[in-house]
C-alpha cells in the first residue's frame, strides 16, 4: 500500500495531489455544510434558479393570490429557518442547565481526525512488528497489507474505548459530585425524585427541588466506571504486548549479530574496510601462537558483546519510550472524551434543537431569522419582478403581486397551527371514543326495564357508550317524548361548546402566529 502510494506520487504527482486535495476540500464541505449549503443556494439564485423560476407563470392551488414560484423560493430559504418560540428555547436551554451541560459541546470534528490519525501512526509502530508473527512465511507485501490491517483495527478499538472512557468518567463525576452535596446537605430528602426526559411536560416538576436532585433526574444517580476498566486492560495489554514483541524481535536481531560474528571468526574471513573484498586467510596465519590468538579472539568477541549490550540498552529504552508515548495518546483520547459531550439523557437533542450551538440566547435566533428573511425578501422581489416581465412579453392576464417572505412564513405558522390543534382534537376525540368503548356492558339496558326514572345524565352517558349512528337514533326514538327533547337540547348544547372550542383553539393558534411574527 505505502510503496503504491509512492509510486503514484513519483509518477502523477498532480493527479495524486488533485485526489489529496478533493478529499481534503470532501472533508470541509461535510464539516461546514450548513455554511456552504446556504452559500450555494445563494450562488444558484442569482445565477441560474431565479431565471428558472420565473418561466411557470402558474398560480398556487391552494392560495390563488400566490405564484408556484414564489412558493418554491420561500420554501428553500424556509429550510434555514427554524419555527420556535421563545418558550420553547428557553425550556431546551432550562433542561441543559438543569442537566448541567449548558456550556459543553460535542466532541468536535477534527478532534475526532486527530486522535484518530494519531492513534493509527502509533499503531503502524508496532504493527509492523506483529504482522511478522501473525502471517508468518508470507511475502514482505502482504505482511506490509497485513500491517496496515492491524493497525487500523488497534486504533479503532482503542480510540472508541478512549472515548467511551472518557465521558463515562465525566458522568460518573458529576453523579459522585451531586451525592457529595446530598451528603454535605444532610440527606434531608430523597437523593431523586422522578425521570425527566426532555420530551413531555415534567422539566419544570423539580424547579423547587435542589440542584443536585435536578441534574440526576436527568443524568442518572449511579456510577458507573466498567468501561474505564475495559479501556486501561485493553491499553495495557496493547502496550505490554507490543513491547515484549520488540524486545523479541531486538533479541534475535542481537543473537543472529553474534552467531554471524562467530561464523565469521571461524571461517577466517578477511573483510577490507570497504567491505568488498573478502577473502579467506591462508595457513600462514596459523602460524600465531595459541596465545595470541585466544587473545585475539577474546578481544573480538568483547567488541561484539560490547556492541550487542549497546544495541540492547539503547532498544529497550526505545521500547520505553514508545509505550509511554502510546499510553500518553490513549490518556489524550480520554481526555477529549471527558470534555466533551453530554451527560444528560436527552441533552445532545436539546442542544441541536436551540442550534447546535449557534445560538446562545433567543436574540441571536430573531436576529438569524431576520438576516434569513431579509435575503429570501430580496430574491422573492428580483423573482417578481422577472415573473411580471415575462407575464408581460407572453402572458394573457393582468397580473400583479405583492407578497412578502413574512407573509408566507405566517401562513406556514397557521397551517402548523392548525395541523397540531387537528391533531390534538383528533387524539382527544380517540381518547373519548376508546374511553367510551370500554365502559360499555352488554347487554345495553333497555329504557322499559329501568325501574327507576330516568335522568339526562344517564341517558347521554348510554348514547354516548352507543358506536353506530343508527343505534344512537334509535335509542334517541324509544325515549319518551319529554326526554327526547331533553337529549336533543343537551347534544346541541354538546356541539355548540364543541364549535367554542375548536374556535378559541383557532384564535389562539392565530394569536400565536402574530405574537411570534411581532416578537
Amino acid at each position: 500500500m505505502i510503496d503504491t502510494i509512492k509510486e503514484l506520487f513519483s509518477l502523477s504527482p498532480v493527479l495524486a495531489w488533485s485526489l489529496v486535495s478533493t478529499l481534503l476540500a470532501l472533508v470541509i464541505v461535510i464539516a461546514l455544510w450548513d455554511k456552504v449549503s446556504w452559500m450555494w443556494l445563494n450562488f444558484s439564485m442569482d445565477w441560474w434558479r431565479t431565471s428558472s423560476l420565473s418561466k411557470d407563470l402558474n398560480k398556487d392551488t391552494a392560495n390563488s393570490a400566490w405564484f408556484k414560484a414564489e412558493k418554491a423560493l420561500c420554501r428553500e430559504y424556509k429550510k434555514f429557518i427554524r419555527l420556535q418560540s421563545q418558550a420553547d428555547f428557553d425550556e431546551k436551554v432550562d433542561y441543559l442547565t438543569k442537566a448541567g451541560d449548558n456550556g459543553r459541546s460535542p466532541t468536535p470534528t477534527w478532534i475526532f481526525v486527530l486522535t484518530a490519525i494519531l492513534v493509527f501512526i502509533e499503531a503502524m509502530g508496532f504493527s509492523y512488528v506483529l504482522a511478522g508473527y501473525t502471517i508468518p512465511g508470507a511475502s514482505e507485501t502482504t505482511q506490509q497489507y497485513g500491517a496496515l490491517g492491524i493497525a487500523f483495527l488497534i486504533s479503532i478499538i482503542l480510540f472508541a474505548f478512549t472515548h467511551f472512557a472518557g465521558h463515562e468518567l465525566y458522568v460518573s463525576n458529576k453523579i459522585k459530585h451531586a451525592r457529595r452535596e446530598w451528603s454535605e446537605d444532610g440527606r434531608k430528602q430523597k437523593f431523586t425524585t422522578d425521570t425527566i426526559a426532555l420530551a413531555g411536560k415534567k422539566n419544570s416538576s423539580d424547579d423547587g427541588q435542589p440542584s443536585y436532585t435536578q441534574m440526576v433526574n436527568r443524568v442518572g444517580t449511579h456510577e458507573n466506571y466498567m468501561m474505564t476498566y475495559v479501556t486501561i486492560a485493553c491499553v495495557l495489554i496493547v502496550a505490554i504486548g507490543a513491547t515484549y514483541v520488540r524486545g523479541q524481535v531486538l533479541e534475535k536481531m542481537l543473537q543472529q549479530t553474534v552467531v554471524n560474528s562467530q561464523n565469521q571468526a571461524e571461517l577466517g574471513l578477511s573483510i577490507t574496510e570497504d567491505g568488498l573484498n573478502m577473502t579467506v586467510k591462508g595457513a600462514d596465519d596459523s602460524a600465531l601462537p595459541d596465545a595470541d590468538k585466544a587473545q585475539n579472539q577474546a578481544s573480538k568477541d568483547k567488541a561484539v558483546q560490547d556492541e550487542v549490550s549497546i544495541d540492547r540498552h539503547g532498544g529497550w529504552g526505545t521500547f520505553i519510550i514508545l509505550a509511554f508515548i502510546f499510553i500518553f495518546l490513549q490518556l489524550l483520547g480520554v481526555l477529549f472524551g471527558y470534555k466533551w459531550g453530554f451527560a444528560g439523557r436527552d441533552s445532545k437533542s436539546a442542544y441541536k434543537a436551540i442550534g447546535s450551538g449557534r445560538y446562545t440566547s433567543y436574540a441571536d435566533v430573531r436576529q438569524r431569522y431576520s438576516e434569513v428573511a431579509d435575503t429570501a425578501q430580496a430574491k422573492l422581489e428580483n423573482l417578481q419582478q422577472k415573473l411580471m416581465k415575462r407575464n408581460v412579453d407572453i402572458g394573457t392576464e393582468g397580473m400583479h403581486t405583492k407578497n412578502t417572505f413574512l407573509e408566507f412564513m405566517k401562513m406556514a405558522r397557521l397551517e402548523e397551527s392548525g395541523d397540531r390543534a387537528d391533531q390534538d382534537s383528533h387524539t382527544t376525540r380517540q381518547a373519548v371514543k376508546d374511553s367510551a368503548t370500554s365502559s360499555v356492558q352488554e347487554p345495553t339496558p333497555k329504557p322499559a326495564e329501568v325501574d327507576a326514572p330516568l335522568t339526562v345524565h344517564q341517558a347521554m352517558q348510554q348514547l354516548n357508550a352507543l358506536q353506530d349512528k343508527e343505534d344512537k337514533r334509535a335509542y334517541i326514538k324509544s325515549l319518551p317524548v319529554s326526554m327526547q327533547e331533553e337529549v336533543k337540547s343537551a347534544l346541541a348544547l354538546a356541539k355548540a361548546e364543541e364549535a367554542k372550542k375548536a374556535q378559541d383553539q383557532a384564535k389562539l393558534a392565530q394569536l400565536d402566529a402574530e405574537l411570534d411574527d411581532l416578537l
